[in-house]
Parts: C-alpha cells; sequence; structure tokens
C-alpha cells in the first residue's frame, strides 16, 4: 500500500511554479463508476506538518457542503469576445472580469438552494461561451458618441456577477436551453475567492474525447436518465486519470526515469500538464512529492491521492517498487487562492524527519530528505540539463558554484566534465553539509572539491581582493524578485553580483560565466531581453567583454503549455564567455 505524508512546506517551491489499476493505453482511459459519498468540509483545513496515512481517502469529512452532491450541476458563462477565444485555444485561467454569469442546476426539489451567492469553491464546472454576446458586452460608446470595444480588463475582478439556480423539474426555464445552446469550452474548478475563478482542467478543444464522456454524463443526470454516482469526485477522477496517464507518457517519451541514470524527476508541472495548481515530483525513484498552490488540490486532496497512486503502482518503472507519497503545500500561495491551512502539532512529524533518500540525476547522487521541512527537504530537478552543460565545458577548468545548494553544478563539474578543482559556496549551513555529503556519497574524498559557507557577495570581494580567479563561474541565485513591483531593487543585486563573479573570471584567457534567474518576473520581463540587458550593463561595469553563447530554461520535463506561454517561464540560464580584462 502507497503511504502519504502530509507537510506544510515552509521554504517556498522554486517553480512560481505531484489511476487507475493499469496503465491505459494513451488517449484511452477506461472509467469505473464507483459509490462516492458526499462528504461535509471545513474551509479551513488543519495538515499536520508530516503524518503518515494510508492513500486510500479517508471516511473524514473532507469535502464542501454539497461539493459532491448528486443533486447539483454547475455552469459558468464566460463573456464572447477575445479573450473567450484565448480559452477554447488552450489558456486555462479564467479571470473573474471574463465571467458573465453563474448557475446552479439542481434535480430534487428538496435541494437547499437558499445560499444563491455563488458556486461553492472547488466545485467542478463547465465553462461556456453564448452563441451570442451577453448584453454586458453590447460596445460601449466614448465621449463623441463612438463605439469602442470591450475587454475583459475592463470589467471589475470581483464577485458582481448574477448567480441564478433552476429546477431541472421546471419544464419553463429557458436557463437549461440557454446553456445547452452556447458553445462547450471545458471543464474546471471554480473557486469565488480566487483572481482565478476557473482552473480549466479539460479543454473541449483539446481533448474532445474526454469531455464528450463528461458532457455525455452531465446530460444523463439533466435528463434523469443516469443512475450512476453523479458526485464531483467521479468526474474529476476521470480527467485526473486522464491527464496524470498523459504526464507519465510524456515523461517515459523523455527518457524518465531512466534506470541507474536519472530517477529524480518532474512528473506533473501544472499548466504545462494542464493540471494548474498541481505540481509532482519523484525523488529516487521511491518517492513522490505532490506540491499544491490552488484550493482545488487542497479541497480534492483524496481524490488526487488516489488516482496518483494508482497510477504510479502500474507504471512499468514502479511495478515492484512501494511509491511514499509526501503531500505539501504552500501556504502563501493557498491564501491568495482564497484557503488557509492550519498546521497542527503531530509528534510523528519526528518520526520520519529523517529518513533519507538518495537521488540520482545524471549518475551523479544526491541525499535528500523529503520528509523534513527545513532547506535539505528535496532536490531541485530544473537544472538537470543546465548542469550537463556546464559540466561539458569544465575539463581541467577551475570552477566556482555559486549558491550551489546541494552542489549540484559542482558535483557535476568534478564527476562527469573533469574539472581539476571545484568550490561551492551557500550561506545555508543545511546547504553545505548537504553538499558535503554529497561529495562523499559520490566517492570524492581527496578529490579538490571543498564548500564553503558565506555570503556570496562577501565571499566575491574577498576573492578579488587575494586574486583569486576560476576559468567557469556559476551563479544561480535564490528568487531575487518575486513580483513585478520588486523587479527594479531586484535588478540591481543581479547587476552587483554577476559585475563580481565576472571579475574573478581569468583576466589573461577569460572564460565562461553561467548567470541564472529563478523569478519570473525577470525571465519574463521585454521576453527576457531584461535580463539579458542587465548582464551586458554588469559587464560594463566590471570593464569586461561577453558574448552571449546560449540561454536555456528548465529542463523538459517542467513542461509548459504553448497556450498560456510564456506565463510558465521563470528560470532563465544564460551562459556567456567572458573576455580576457586586458582586450
Amino acid at each position: 500500500m502507497n503511504k502519504l505524508f502530509l507537510s506544510a512546506a515552509s521554504r517556498s517551491m522554486r517553480s512560481g511554479a505531484m489511476f487507475s489499476s493499469t496503465l491505459h493505453q494513451h488517449g484511452s482511459v477506461a472509467f469505473a463508476f464507483s459509490n462516492a459519498q458526499s462528504r461535509s468540509f471545513a474551509l479551513r483545513l488543519g495538515v499536520s506538518k508530516s503524518a503518515s496515512v494510508d492513500v486510500e481517502p479517508s471516511s473524514s469529512n473532507t469535502s464542501l457542503p454539497n461539493l459532491t452532491s448528486a443533486n447539483l450541476l454547475h455552469t459558468v458563462v464566460v463573456h464572447r469576445n477575445r479573450q473567450s477565444a484565448a480559452f477554447r485555444e488552450g489558456t486555462p485561467l479564467v479571470f473573474g472580469g471574463s465571467v458573465a454569469s453563474t448557475f446552479t442546476e439542481y434535480f430534487h426539489e428538496d435541494t437547499n438552494t437558499n445560499d444563491d451567492r455563488n458556486i461553492p469553491i472547488g466545485s467542478l464546472v463547465a465553462v461556456v461561451v453564448g452563441r451570442d454576446s451577453s448584453p454586458s458586452m453590447k460596445p460601449k460608446k466614448d465621449w463623441r458618441g463612438k463605439k469602442k470595444s470591450v475587454d475583459s480588463s475592463d470589467r471589475r475582478e470581483d464577485n458582481a456577477v448574477e448567480h441564478h439556480n433552476f429546477s431541472a423539474l421546471d419544464e419553463k426555464s429557458t436557463y437549461r436551453d440557454m446553456i445547452n445552446q452556447s458553445q462547450l469550452i471545458g471543464y474546471g474548478v471554480f473557486n469565488p475567492e480566487s483572481m482565478y475563478r476557473v482552473r480549466i482542467l479539460c479543454h473541449d478543444t483539446m481533448h474532445p474525447g474526454l469531455t464528450k464522456q463528461i458532457r455525455l454524463m452531465r446530460k444523463q443526470i439533466q435528463q434523469g436518465t443516469y443512475h450512476g454516482d453523479r458526485s464531483t469526485d467521479l468526474q474529476l477522477k476521470l480527467i485526473l486519470e486522464n491527464k496524470l496517464s498523459d504526464a507519465i507518457y510524456t515523461r517515459r517519451a523523455m527518457g524518465l526515469p531512466a534506470p541507474g541514470i536519472t530517477d529524480t524527476y518532474r512528473l506533473v508541472n501544472g499548466e504545462g500538464d494542464g493540471l494548474s495548481g498541481l505540481a509532482v515530483d519523484i525523488l529516487g525513484g521511491t518517492t513522490a512529492i505532490v506540491m499544491s498552490s490552488a484550493a482545488w488540490c487542497e479541497i480534492h486532496k483524496d481524490t488526487i491521492l488516489t488516482v496518483l497512486g494508482e497510477l504510479l503502482k502500474a507504471h512499468p518503472a514502479y511495478t515492484e517498487t512501494d511509491i511514499n507519497i509526501v503531500w505539501r503545500n504552500t501556504p502563501s500561495r493557498l491564501q491568495q487562492d482564497g484557503y488557509e491551512v492550519l498546521p497542527n502539532d503531530d509528534e510523528s512529524v519526528d518520526m520520519k524527519e529523517e529518513q533519507s533518500v538518495v537521488a540520482i540525476e545524471s549518475s551523479v547522487k544526491y541525499l535528500t530528505y523529503p520528509y523534513s521541512d527545513g532547506q535539505k527537504t528535496g532536490f531541485y530537478c530544473d537544472q538537470r540539463e543546465n548542469r550537463l552543460m556546464v559540466a561539458e565545458l569544465c575539463n581541467n577548468k577551475r570552477v566556482l558554484d555559486l549558491c550551489c545548494y546541494n552542489g549540484g553544478f559542482a558535483l557535476n563539474a568534478i564527476i562527469r566534465g573533469g574539472a581539476i578543482a571545484a568550490v561551492g559556496v551557500d550561506s545555508s549551513q543545511d546547504a553545505i553539509d548537504a553538499a558535503e555529503t554529497n561529495a562523499k556519497l559520490n566517492g570524492l574524498e581527496g578529490r579538490n572539491i571543498s564548500f564553503v559557507k558565506d555570503n556570496i557577495a562577501t565571499f566575491m570581494k574577498s576573492a578579488i581582493d587575494s586574486n583569486a580567479e576560476y576559468d567557469v563561474v556559476v551563479l544561480d541565485p535564490p528568487k531575487l524578485a518575486p513580483s513585478i513591483s520588486s523587479l527594479d531593487k531586484a535588478s540591481q543585486k543581479y547587476h552587483a553580483l554577476n559585475r563580481d563573479a565576472m571579475a574573478l573570471i581569468d583576466k589573461n584567457q577569460g572564460g565562461l560565466l553561467l548567470t541564472c534567474t529563478c523569478s519570473a518576473a525577470m525571465s519574463q520581463k521585454d521576453g527576457g531581453q531584461f535580463f539579458l540587458n542587465m548582464v551586458n550593463g554588469a559587464a560594463l561595469s566590471a570593464k569586461r567583454r561577453v558574448t552571449l553563447l546560449k540561454v536555456s530554461g528548465a529542463a523538459p520535463c517542467h513542461t509548459q503549455s504553448p497556450a498560456s506561454f510564456p506565463a510558465g517561464q521563470y528560470l532563465t540560464a544564460a551562459l556567456f564567455h567572458v573576455g580576457p580584462a586586458s582586450m
């Protein structure tokens, strides 16, 4: 039986962005109906920092009132405009300003419809666009009386949209006809508290077979000819089985996992795999770390864990492995999504905190602690390709790995690249301890590799004063610009760090600089040119000439949706040649 660990992560996740009994044939997933029971849910969910439980859905109260009721069908109507066209083409996030109205159809007269303010958070909804423009979308006129276009940005981002309840037994109701005549965009999860009113999980244009199955189920419910369980969980399970199966096939196409070479990778990457707010990393081929950053993930945790557990059990690479599942979340992002997680004290936290998992990436071993809440918790697999790229350029070179975390770049430089020396620097003692442990784990005792606990700015100034030089410098700082508003201040920090890093590169022959940013605001501004301009400015300050050799991002297992690109692009790794100081 797969085991689950729950953890409220104290350290923000970098990317910011983890089924059936057999692995179904791609594109055709069988779906067995079951009798899921409705359960009540308290919006403020208490989750222990780390607690082991079985993966099977618990019998405790873990869902919203009427959330899985067999008596309700929810529909969200969006305005017909340029934005609704983008939804049809695959854009997964529906903002509040795009919503024209919402509807709930109920099927028993005794259904409680007193609360008509909105659809409950986490409910599965159909997203449709009317065949004709909504009255609220009639062209406005400016002060000269001329018509002007209305965009979603012109509407208020609040809850002020009309919500209608209507009975399936009311033959005179026009709401059902209006909905049935509308154009289906897809199905998603609703959140009246978030700026993202709907996270679309299944687009009709991209998954016509899947939406046909759900549409047929809903139509039978409307007509009273469907006698199975009508719960949201069943429809959501169908979506999850398809999407998670797709994610597995995508990674297998990439050669992941690669036995003995790479057993650590990202299995699910949020919007890149059509599951906004959900990410899954596989560590060491034995542990799956689920990272939740959206309310719907917390609300439907049981369903997610059940489907994920069954698909991992059926995965060809894990048929003989009992995969443990660790549940993590990001409280700050959940709070932005209108959801609060309350941690509980639990003595079981300490039981597995020091239990380690050996992760292998590109034949290099790393000791990780997935059950811990500290910095040594997990592993950043987004730099996998960049670590390999730099290693191939390090033969007989002196390497400096700044913000080394667990030593990834330095270890690869020595093991795979043949570097003659490597130094890793990080301000965290946990990171330094982890890097030194990883060096021993890979049999590097006696090799010229060392790790230093220091602020990298302080370290570089001391190194410059002592005339230290390196052939290859890697600068991979933490997120310095968490938002656009902090971009200017962060740019100054990036500028200073890159300037000093260039000053440490061999002055006679020059060398290589791999400089990185994991700040989406920095990576996305001006299509990425903003970051490159900053590096060029730092080179001018350092009086060094730079030549751009390559710009890359996260490893391909960190998939992205072309419909929402570059919104998921957060990591930029730019490789420069830094010329000699004398030229």
